[in-house]
């Protein structure tokens, strides 16, 4: 069965060779809608996954640090660390502004502010330079930094104030924005509010006591919101989940619709073009349920093929979008392989496009003039 639909099918070879085109198109498609989903995830919630933090207190229904707002005074962090369990306990500042870069002015930058004495909240995925920062020291987003041409050493200036690049992170790119880590002096000045935070972060002396803790954070202080980071943590998933990432889930459905639809286009083609072959069949003994299964097999010969064009295209593809886009954050994880078998599944429905053309073809009409 396999030789006779390979050979249908590479008789037309032009018709064969676009499709596969086509459907590697959108497979490819597919492949990059999704790594931009995960990557947009895990630029928005890799920092406070890896902050260290075991508590997040904030303003009443605050529950993120991407769209919430919470303003705190900063000395609440003594009232905070007087609580029975808590090993330390220091303010983050969130800053939203934007930087001129050389005369530019920059997309937004998300400032995360924390206090250089505790250095709880400092970037933990820091690759160039460090994250022990001086008066006038900042930390960038990989992708910021590359988007202005910056790197350790390079200045800029926020607010009027210079500031020197002391340290790149990794993982801190929200796509719509990157994030940035100062001093909370720093911050202050910016700000020209000194004694204003939006998080007091929390650890505590014993991991296995987290959750007495912050139920006892709860209780002292009734008018404050008291995340674990793990509930933490899921908030910023659930935020991104409601935000712009089911629109790539949309994208990628639509894709999906895509390709189906090429590959029932070419299969009803090659059926209608090559009826006298398929009445052949018939008049050898085919039955429908062989000639289905014929078409089935072109189909996931197709989309197989399609799959590896569309692999191939990714590859060559991502590190020229990544450098001529750097606020792109592109994240290839093992579970894009599910891509493959649900391709496959989707050819292989396709395939019952031409199935009621072929109930229509006789075994007389290959004895046609």
């Amino acid at each position: 069965m396999i030789p006779v639909a390979r050979r249908l099918l590479f008789r037309n070879r032009g018709g064969l060779i676009v499709t596969i085109a086509g459907v590697a198109a959108t497979i490819s498609l597919l492949l990059f809608l999704f790594a931009v989903h995960d990557g947009v995830r895990d630029g928005s919630t890799r920092y406070v996954s890896t902050a260290g933090v075991d508590i997040w207190v904030s303003q009443k229904n605050s529950d993120n640090i991407l769209k919430s707002s919470s303003f705190l005074p900063a000395d609440l962090a003594f009232e905070v660390a007087e609580v029975d369990g808590v090993a330390v306990a220091s303010p983050l500042t969130r800053v939203i502004t934007k930087a001129d870069v050389n005369g530019r002015r920059s997309s937004t930058l998300f400032i995360l502010a924390f206090d250089p004495e505790t250095n709880l909240g400092a970037p933990t995925t820091v690759s160039d330079g460090s994250a022990k920062l001086e008066r006038g020291e900042i930390v960038l987003d990989r992708s910021f930094v590359k988007k202005y041409r910056l790197g350790v050493g390079s200045m800029l200036e926020i607010q009027g104030r210079a500031f020197t690049v002391k340290g790149i992170s990794e993982g801190t790119n929200a796509l719509v924005s990157q994030f940035g880590f100062t001093r909370r002096d720093d911050a202050a000045a910016i700000l020209g509010l000194e004694n204003t935070a939006s998080f007091i972060l929390v650890t505590v002396r014993e991991p296995d006591e987290r959750s007495k803790v912050a139920e006892r954070i709860r209780v002292q202080f009734p008018d404050l919101s008291v995340h674990e980071a793990d509930d933490f943590v899921r908030y910023h998933h659930e935020e991104m989940q409601s935000g712009v990432l089911p629109v790539f889930a949309a994208a990628a459905i639509f894709g999906a619709f895509v390709c189906a639809l090429i590959v029932a286009l070419m299969l009803y083609n090659t059926v209608l073009s090559r009826r006298e072959d398929y009445a052949t069949l018939k008049a050898l003994g085919a039955s429908q349920r062989w000639l289905v299964r014929v078409i089935v097999t072109q189909a996931l010969i197709v989309t197989a093929l399609g799959c590896a064009g569309g692999a191939a295209i990714v590859a060559a593809m991502t590190p020229l979008l990544l450098y001529t886009v750097p606020a792109l954050s592109l994240r290839y994880e093992p579970q894009l392989l599910f891509v493959l078998p649900v391709a496959l599944l989707v050819g292989a429905v396709s395939a019952l496009a031409p199935v009621g053309l072929l109930k229509r073809i006789y075994p007389g009409e290959v004895f046609r003039a």
